[in-house]
């Protein structure tokens, strides 16, 4: 028998006003009655999952409606989904373009046979669906084997009021664009927008260093009013490997970061590290990190095969924007530099230029240079180092920008999945920086001017990226985000301190003035 308790839910539809709805309360959290609550509930439904502890073996797909527990610490489930490959999913929220789909009150914990060292790198939730109509919030992720959350597909949705308590994974939150992220990096800027992934209001923390939110595939990313404990905010470039793309835009601002729980003496190297794209970060605060952030461009020192089908910026791909050959020649001298006695080099002559050796396939970047030695930045791998022996076959070449390198912006559309070398003909979008306060460990936190800065001699301060600047025209986007607003009717107990406290009931309509209903939220095309 179909049975459903009938509320008002504040939907928020394009026709206005509050709208019928049903609850329709699980039997019990356990997946069989869940999944069959879910294959009746219609859309704009809330399947309301009762208090207790169950373990999970499979996955769970849901759109369109909301899957509702009781609160952190009474409504658990354990993920005992088989621990083999890289892991599988434990819910999939598909976001619905009619409907919110929206996962709350739920806790998620680490299994038995589920366990660490084994890691999911699938992701216990993913989130598929291009339509900024999804919200996660309220929920706690208890040491998981998985990433957390894994959002695909360009979906552009809100992530909020979460706990992370993380170790041992790579990173909570993992965020993607359509496919490569070629569509993404097609497409203007829009900063300040619904046009992206709002993390906002939770709390991170890890039991060692990881990064707690990761970008990559085109993605576009707003990170907001989050406590971050012992971790970093991260973006992939285009060296993530294989064909995707670096991230595209991010901002990330009014957080609040520590690392090392005050221990004397203990920084982490940065707070930010970016690696393509652009972005904004301002106003937060950084307590035992090195630097605010660390601007870094990984193919200008590595002509890596794993950068398939980008390689490194030699000089010669046609992914970059090369000069002519400015000198060429064949090496005399075994070195990690570029030795060429007699040259007569002006000092720094040649900084920022890319050197390839063709005999080895290696390339460098210069940081600097003498009368007759380049010397070059270090490549994250020995093995990738650019060094000569005698014989070698070298060509320099200056190489701005490169593909998809911080301080970029919209470039011309790629497609397929092997495509030719053709430079993307960037606009470029320089990263900002300001408002941001730092403190190192030392015998106590010591407040310093804030670290903004790359080794790499292709992003230079002042053209891709400025640190105590406001970005000109920049209004963020309101906060707190409009589908906070999206509540329901729908009473739920959580425990707290021993003691129990029941939601209130919201009422059935809710004025939100100057805020732009969820259903308007704008939808970009491909």
């Amino acid at each position: 028998m179909k049975l459903k308790a009938v509320v008002c839910l504040v939907a928020g539809l394009a026709a206005g006003g509050a709208v019928r709805a049903a609850v329709v309360p699980a039997a019990s959290g356990s997946f069989a009655h869940v999944s069959a609550a879910v294959a009746i509930a219609a859309p704009g439904d809330t399947v309301l999952i009762p208090a207790g502890t169950n373990s999970w073996t499979s996955i769970l797909s849901f759109s369109g409606i909301t899957l509702q527990g009781s609160g952190v610490g009474q409504t658990v489930i354990v993920d005992e989904t088989p621990p083999v490959g890289n892991g599988s999913p434990l819910l999939q929220l598909n976001a619905n373009v009619n409907n919110v789909t929206r996962l709350t009150g739920i806790e998620l914990r680490h299994g038995v046979t589920n366990a660490l060292p084994f890691h999911n790198y699938i992701g216990a939730i993913q989130v598929y669906g291009q339509t900024p109509k999804w919200r996660i919030d309220h929920c706690q992720f208890s040491y998981l084997t998985a990433k957390p959350i894994r959002v695909g597909d360009g979906s552009y949705g809100l992530i909020d009021h979460c706990n992370f308590l993380m170790n041992g994974m790579p990173n909570a939150i993992e965020i993607f664009d359509t496919g490569y992220g070629d569509y993404s990096w097609a497409r203007p800027e829009d900063f300040g927008s619904t046009n992206a992934v709002f993390i906002e209001d939770n709390t991170i923390y890890a039991a060692d260093n990881f990064t707690a939110v990761d970008v990559s595939n085109g993605g576009r990313v707003v990170v907001r009013h989050n406590t971050f404990s012992g971790a970093f905010f991260n973006t992939h470039g285009t060296e993530t490997s294989q064909r995707f793309r670096s991230a595209r835009q991010v901002e990330v601002y009014q957080n609040s970061f520590t690392y090392g729980g005050g221990q004397q003496y203990n920084n982490f190297y940065t707070g930010c590290d970016l690696r393509g794209g652009s972005a904004v970060v301002f106003s937060n605060s950084f307590t035992g990190y090195w630097s605010v952030a660390s601007i870094n461009y990984y193919r200008a020192t590595d002509n890596d095969s794993g950068f398939t089908p980008f390689y490194g910026a030699t000089g010669v791909s046609g992914w970059d924007s090369n000069s002519p050959t400015l000198f060429s020649g064949s090496a005399t001298v075994t070195s990690n530099a570029l030795v060429v006695p007699g040259a007569n080099w002006a000092v720094n002559q040649w900084y920022g230029c890319s050197v390839y050796n063709s005999s080895k396939q290696l390339c460098g970047i210069i940081r600097s240079n003498n009368t007759d030695t380049a010397f070059f930045q270090t490549s994250r791998h020995a093995w990738l180092q650019i060094n000569f022996v005698p014989g070698d076959a070298y060509t320099v070449h200056r190489v701005y920008p490169m593909i998809d390198q911080p301080g970029m912006g919209q470039s011309d559309l790629l497609a397929g999945d092997n495509p030719s070398p053709v430079y993307l003909n960037f606009k470029r979008e320089p990263m900002y920086f300001w408002g941001n306060q730092q403190s190192l460990m030392y015998q106590a936190p010591t407040a310093v001017s804030p670290v903004v800065g790359s080794s790499y001699p292709n992003v230079q301060a002042g053209r891709d990226y400025f640190n105590n600047t406001v970005r000109p025209n920049y209004q963020p986007f309101q906060y707190p985000h409009p589908l906070t607003f999206m509540t329901n009717a729908v009473a739920i107990t959580n425990t707290v301190g021993g003691g129990t406290t029941t939601n209130s009931t919201p009422t059935n309509t809710v004025v939100v003035p100057q805020l732009q209903p969820p259903t308007n939220l704008f939808i970009r095309p491909l």
